[in-house]
């Protein structure tokens, strides 16, 4: 493990991440992508799994499709008492901070491996 590494600063990217994806941001094929560079992440906040899980199931592209059915899948899952209004109050991201996002979370958390 790295002393480089900042284990709160992983937490960050892993909000700001979630937020652009819960935000709708970025065309279906780029989310895609994110979710094949993510397969091995291990997120530092359980509750920022639960909310990328969420995620992965809904397939809906439009963002207001999405953030309505997100606190209905969160619940399926098992997982009622999310505070969803941190989430789906940003507004909306752009595509290429998301890419920023996902590159710096992954090599962070590389550090900390």
């Amino acid at each position: 493990m790295s002393d480089s590494a900042d284990p709160q600063r992983i937490i960050e990217l892993e909000t700001a991440l979630l937020l652009c994806l819960c935000g709708g941001a970025g065309p279906i094929a780029l989310r895609k992508n994110i979710e094949r560079e993510l397969a091995g992440h291990v997120w530092r906040s359980p509750e920022h799994g639960v909310v990328y899980e969420a995620l992965a199931r809904i397939r809906e592209q439009d963002s207001a499709s999405l953030r309505e059915q997100l606190p209905s899948q969160a619940t399926r899952m098992g997982f009622p008492d999310i505070d969803w209004a941190q989430y789906l109050s940003s507004s909306e991201p752009s595509a290429r901070n998301l890419e920023d996002i996902v590159r710096e979370l992954i090599s962070e958390s590389a550090k900390h491996s």
